[in-house]
């Protein structure tokens, strides 16, 4: 996953507990970055801008999937 990249929510890999208003909405990619995790290991994760929400929101970038990659 890349800065500009076109994502959505991947329906099959959110967890039940994340409740999602409008699971078809449709965001890019502003950053990316690994959180730190335990003993080295990090989780990759995106910042991403969904349309129709001012502010941009921190995901896993397991649960996304990329529609258009901007290569």
């Amino acid at each position: 996953m890349k800065i500009g990249d076109l994502v959505v929510y991947d329906r099959e890999k959110v967890p039940a507990s994340v409740p999602l208003k409008r699971p078809d909405r449709l965001g890019v990619v502003i950053r990316v970055e690994v959180y730190p995790g335990y003993v080295g290991c990090g989780m990759p994760m995106a910042t991403v801008k969904w349309n129709g929400i001012d502010n941009t929101m921190k995901h896993r970038q397991d649960i996304l999937e990329v529609l258009s990659a901007n290569r």
